[in-house]
């Protein structure tokens, strides 16, 4: 107990302690009762500082809000603290710091210097979202200290509030050439209700069709011999990887290769489940837990909060992802990618074959950071001729440069895909 009250003491406090003892004992050494009062009181004084301290560090309450809990990468938010102190003792001075991760920009400190024994307070202060992730706001520190200084006493709040800071998310273009049909069987299938349902599921009779199918009320409505169509398999569904290896990125924070690949996947994977496809994601450590709700609502919100704690790994392949987790005939696959190597290519072309279709985002990551942590001229050579035999592999394949936008790259694999 008395070291816990030692240590609240300011400076200032320890020396009138120390003076009032040493004060005290010369007095009584030399019978000098007056000068013994005022030893006493510069004893009584750290003493009675304490107790002030200790006692108004039990009504003070704080509040925070935090609007919007959830940004966009970069965006600002604002925090709000409302204070109250309650009670009829005054406290000198208040000192505040909300704990804040760097991630979110400065700690806030701030001083309330009042002699009032109960007031109210709100405080505002900014935090901007510097880094993808979920962090935490709080708690809040405070220190109290009397109004002479002579004693302080730490108080922290145990309240904090979550913070989500997520990818990205970019309007693309509506689905044309890029996203193939993902279809098989005599046609893509059309929507009932822009044609009559007889006319999706017949056709004219051709040579060799067995008399079986025949549609006969469509045959005596349109005076030939019409058949019922092969049975259409449709599948909606897409696979995006995302490459996540650290090794195949560069640049750092928000302006890293990373962060665009993120936004760029984030971004890719709201744009098809919006058009209808069902939707997986794999990065370099395998399959990434995602919704299988059929609500486009709760599929997309479920690919931002998995986006939002996404990270780089160690792995240094693509071969482990794309062979456990890409073996899925007939589907769509797109690929947002980093450096690549042969390895890599071999790996991507494997997983392109039974596949309606593979897109291929490739990043040049050395435009992402600076000119002296650029990778080797071997390696960048490697990897252009990586990009070009994945091309020959049957991927259409657009290149990004820093400062290109992801929309610019989706728009641009839509007008290589006319046709396919």
């Amino acid at each position: 107990m008395i070291a816990k009250s030692w240590r609240a003491l300011t400076p200032r406090g320890k020396a009138f302690l120390v003076l009032g003892v040493v004060l005290l004992i010369a007095c009584m050494a030399f019978g000098q009762r007056d000068l013994a009062r005022v030893s006493i009181l510069l004893i009584l004084l750290p003493v009675a500082a304490i107790g002030v301290v200790g006692r108004s560090r039990l009504h003070l309450v704080s509040e925070r809000t935090i609007d919007p809990p959830r940004v966009t990468l970069g965006e600002r938010m604002d925090a709000t603290l409302d204070l109250r102190k309650a009670g009829a003792l005054p406290v000198g001075l208040l000192r505040f710091e909300d704990t804040v991760p760097r991630e979110l920009g400065r700690r806030p400190r701030f001083t309330i210097h009042t002699f009032a024994g109960d007031w109210k307070r709100q405080l505002t202060y900014p935090l901007m979202g510097l880094a993808r992730g979920r962090y935490r706001v709080g708690p809040l520190l405070v220190r109290a200290v009397d109004p002479f200084g002579l004693a302080q006493i730490d108080r922290q709040f145990r309240a904090s509030n979550e913070v989500l800071v997520t990818p990205e998310v970019v309007p693309l273009t509506q689905m044309g050439a890029a996203a193939g049909n993902n279809a098989s069987g005599e046609s893509t299938p059309q929507k009932i209700g822009l044609v009559g349902q007889d006319d999706v599921l017949v056709r004219e009779y051709r040579d060799g069709d067995d008399v079986r199918r025949i549609h006969w009320r469509s045959t005596a409505r349109k005076g030939e011999i019409m058949v019922r169509r092969e049975e259409q398999a449709w599948d909606p569904s897409v696979t995006i990887l995302l490459d996540s290896r650290e090794s195949s990125h560069a640049g750092t924070g928000r302006t890293s290769s990373f962060e665009w690949a993120v936004s760029a996947a984030t971004s890719i994977a709201h744009h098809l489940i919006t058009n209808g496809y069902r939707l997986a994601m794999v990065d370099s450590e395998g399959l990434v837990p995602t919704s299988s709700a059929e609500d486009p609502y709760a599929a997309r919100e479920a690919v931002l909060l998995a986006m939002t704690d996404e990270d780089t790994c160690a792995i240094d392949s693509l071969e482990t992802a794309l062979e456990t987790n890409l073996q899925r005939q007939g589907e769509m696959l797109v690929a947002v990618l980093g450096r690549l190597s042969p390895d890599d290519v071999t790996a991507l072309a494997t997983a392109r074959r039974g596949r309606t279709v593979g897109l291929a985002i490739v990043l040049d990551v050395d435009s992402f950071t600076i000119r002296g942590l650029r990778a080797e001229p071997e390696v960048i050579a490697q990897h252009e001729e990586c990009v070009r035999q994945l091309s020959e592999a049957q991927w259409r394949v657009v290149q990004v440069k820093r400062g290109s936008s992801v929309a610019e790259a989706w728009a641009e694999l839509e007008r290589r895909g006319g046709g396919a």
